[in-house]
């Protein structure tokens, strides 16, 4: 038994092909969230428990009221562009 193409067949793997494309070409969480700011505070910042010296909720600069709650700031924050 031989498998021929059709007009649809060729529309649907178009479609599949462009949105693989379509999502591979969104921005991560990383590229569009705001880097770290270029300060000496801030380069000298290594672990993740070292933000949370001033950023917690009593800290200096707590986090806004919408930032997520998760506490893993590398995961979405960028390194700072010098």
């Amino acid at each position: 038994m031989r498998f021929t193409f059709k007009a649809s067949d060729f529309i649907f793997l178009g479609f599949v092909v462009a949105v693989i494309i379509f999502v591979t070409w969104l921005p991560t969480p990383r590229q569009s969230n705001p880097p770290t700011p270029n300060d000496p505070p801030h380069r000298s910042i290594k672990l993740q428990k070292d933000c949370l010296a001033c950023h917690i909720q009593t800290g200096q600069y707590p986090l806004p009221a919408r930032h997520p709650k998760r506490q893993d700031c590398f995961r979405c924050h960028r390194e700072p562009t010098i």
